[in-house]
């Protein structure tokens, strides 16, 4: 995303630096893209900004202007780094079922032994990996 002039930290910096993985208000998002209001097509826009620098997010109803129609500043959003790793995998998999392989991302995330877990295990290593 494109920084303010002035401003050197950005989304993207600030969620690599963390760990990749951030909570994140609309109000931050808008401002980075130097819109002083939110709308339809800046939220449009800050979803294109985060899918550039390779970055998804969630819950995606927060940025799709169809579904919310009256976007709030104090909105947030977890932002996170889609690198391919684990936990971009997992969360793509929870997010888009129909385009992944969740019993591969799920057992990746169980260390290959899934059969082996609960479903409230497996809820808890999944939470534990949004945490890190």
């Amino acid at each position: 995303m494109t920084t303010n002039e002035g401003d050197d930290t950005n989304i993207a910096a600030r969620c690599r630096a963390e760990g990749g993985l951030i909570e994140v208000s609309l109000g931050e998002l808008r401002q980075e893209l130097g819109y002083k209001k939110l709308g339809k097509w800046v939220l449009v826009e800050v979803a294109e900004a985060l899918n550039e620098d390779k970055l998804g997010y969630f819950p995606e109803e927060v940025l799709d202007p169809q579904h919310n129609t009256v976007p709030r500043q104090a909105q947030t959003v977890w932002v996170y780094e889609n690198d391919g790793g684990l936990r971009a995998k997992v969360i793509d998999a929870v997010l888009h079922p129909d385009q992944h392989d969740v019993q591969a991302a799920l057992e990746g995330l169980a260390g290959g032994h899934s059969e082996m877990l609960s479903p409230e295990q497996k809820l808890d290593r999944i939470r534990e990996l949004v945490d890190q």
